[in-house]
């Protein structure tokens, strides 16, 4: 059975194939994040549903500075606070992830796949053959679509492998990843090792 060291190390060799496959689509249509102010792309309801992510994202956390992690943990408190008032408010459905500071994330090297993949529009080829297919950003639909029309990420290869990881990850632990948000996972984590 995979410890979770091997889980996290296939989970890094994936991010490195996703990273690289993004960085070729957003080259080539010239698309960047600089100066977005990631409410699209960085909302606080993006959803993590794998162990691997979860144990790499709480990893990053732990190695950031004592003051960033208290930052992250008050504006995930913050933000959990504003779903659990009233998820359909503009206070909540507005907010942006508590690792975003001024537009960077503090956890970019650990970011999950769906942070990895954000922007570009993608497709995805389900196990019964159905597609799903998802736009860019707003700045890509405005910016780039006229020009590149036909630019798209496939990531089927991409969930069928992080979902092999998972499978792994569940049979190892034996347990079922529960879904969370990032800022419940932030809300959750502990200051400390």
């Amino acid at each position: 059975m995979p410890h979770v060291e091997d889980i996290i190390h296939r989970l890094v060799r994936l991010y490195e194939e996703m990273d690289q496959t993004y960085t070729a689509a957003a080259g080539a249509a010239s698309l960047s994040c600089a100066e977005c102010n990631g409410v699209q792309c960085c909302t606080v309801d993006l959803i993590l549903h794998t162990f691997g992510e979860m144990a790499l994202l709480q990893r990053g956390f732990l190695e950031l500075p004592f003051d960033v992690r208290c930052e992250i943990k008050d504006r995930a408190r913050l933000v959990v606070s504003y779903r659990d008032r009233s998820p359909a408010s503009e206070e909540y459905r507005n907010a942006v992830c508590a690792a975003n500071f001024e537009g960077n994330c503090m956890l970019y090297e650990y970011r999950p796949m769906i942070c990895r993949l954000a922007g570009i529009p993608y497709q995805a080829v389900r196990p019964d053959g159905s597609v799903i297919r998802g736009s860019g950003c707003t700045r890509f639909q405005e910016a780039v679509q006229v020009a590149h029309p036909e630019l798209m990420i496939d990531r089927s290869q991409f969930y069928s492998d992080m979902a092999e990881i998972e499978i792994d990850a569940v049979r190892a632990r034996r347990a079922k990843t529960p879904a969370r948000t990032m800022a419940e996972l932030f809300h959750g984590f502990g200051l400390y090792q």
